[in-house]
Parts: C-alpha cells; structure tokens; sequence
C-alpha cells in the first residue's frame, strides 16, 4: 500500500491535496483551513469497494495517490466502469451535495490514498461560497458534455472504434505528452479496457496486439502509450 505520509521523498498533507484540487484551490483561507481541519486520509487497496450502488455516505472524497473507478451495475449482473478519478480529482460530491444515494459504485483501481471530506462541512462552505457554486456548476457542464462525447463515441460501432475512443478519452485527464507520443500514466488492465468499451477481454487483447504489431500503441506494465496518436485517431474515421 501506499504510505499516506510521504509521496516519494515529498510529505502528503491534507492541505496540500485539498489546494491539488481546481474546484477547491479558489477557496478563502479560513474555508481552506476549515475543511482541513475535519478532512482525514483514508486507504483502500486495490479492487476493494469504497461505497456501494445506492449507499449514503456523509463524505466525499478526494483522492491524493492512485485512481478509484466508477462503476455501474447492470442487469445481467456484471459491472460496467463509467469513470477514472485520478490525483486531485474529486468522486461523490454531486451525490453529496444532492443528499441523495450514490449512483455509482466507487472501488479502488489501484492501492489509493484519498480525503474523506464530511458532507456537512462541504454544504456549509457550498451555501456561503459563490465561487465554488459557479465552479461546480461549470465541472457539472463539463462533466456532463464529456459523458455525451463518451456516449456518442461508444456508440460509433465497431469495437476498435470504442476502444479507441476510451484512450483518447483517458488521455484528456492522465495523457503525458512526449514528443509524437502519448502516454497513459493510468494503469489499466485489458479487462477494465474491455468493460469501459463495451467489448470483451478477448477482443480487447487482440485489438491492443494487433495495434502494438501496427507500431500504434505499446502496452508494456499495463500503461499504454500511443505511440502514433494521429494514426490511431483514424480508427475514429
């Protein structure tokens, strides 16, 4: 597990992941130190389940080290991931701020260190605090048009089509560009690639092999770097 005292050689404070955070870091100093007054780390290894579909909870989190998924259940009784929060990113507030239960159900993707912020102590600061009303309300509208361009992408057809877009789409939050390429500082194992893309774990590896034959992505320790952005964009086409 990740120490939730040192990142590297670099102490992790609670303050410094609340100011990690663009929603949060406009705040006034005394809500600053409030928030961090009550907010406290908490661990959770990789798959293990933070909150379940429909729970309430009276926090949300944040998270400093590693990345949580979003999944939803389904009919069939399977569980479709709808959502990565990595570093700085928030999961949960909507639901918090609404009081209703959560819609997703949040597991850590990898061994994660993040915030439980209490609900009340958000609410209160959320009611007195133009600025955050207007930057959740811009997040919400960002967040809502990126969920119809993941829609709209997966629903493009064919499987290398949905493949393709959901690396694109990761790429946008943890893609790191250098030179041509673009790499995916998210791990991900085909699996979890299979499930955002509505496809299978086998037609998933045989898409990743025949695009590493390609020279279009390598998938070396379950990061991914696309290795030739513009030629796998024409996977879109």
């Amino acid at each position: 597990m990740y120490s939730l005292h040192y990142v590297g050689a670099s102490p992790l404070s609670i303050r410094g992941v609340l100011e990690s955070n663009t929603l949060l870091s406009g705040l006034s100093e005394e809500q600053m130190q409030s928030l961090a007054e009550v907010s406290r780390f908490s661990k959770s290894a990789k798959s293990e389940l933070i909150w379940g579909h429909g729970e309430h909870v009276n926090f949300f989190g944040l998270v400093a080290i590693g990345f949580v998924k979003m999944v939803r259940p389904n009919s069939s009784g399977t569980e479709l991931t709808m959502e990565i929060i990595g570093p700085g990113q928030m999961f949960g507030v909507l639901g918090a701020l609404e009081g209703s239960g959560c819609p997703l159900m949040a597991y850590g993707l990898t061994d994660t260190a993040y915030l439980k912020i209490p609900k009340d102590r958000l609410l209160a600061i959320y009611e007195e605090s133009h600025l955050l009303k207007d930057r959740l309300l811009r997040k919400t509208a960002l967040r809502m048009h990126q969920k119809l361009d993941f829609m709209a992408k997966l629903s493009s057809g064919r499987a290398e089509e949905r493949i393709a877009a959901i690396l694109f789409i990761l790429a946008e939050s943890y893609g790191e560009v250098d030179g041509r390429m673009l790499r995916l500082n998210l791990p991900l194992t085909r699996q979890q690639i299979g499930e955002m893309a509505g496809t299978t774990t086998e037609t998933t590896i045989r898409v990743l092999s025949k695009w590493s034959q390609e020279r279009l992505v390598n998938t070396e320790r379950h990061l991914i770097t696309i290795l030739d952005p513009e030629g796998l964009e024409r996977k879109l086409r």
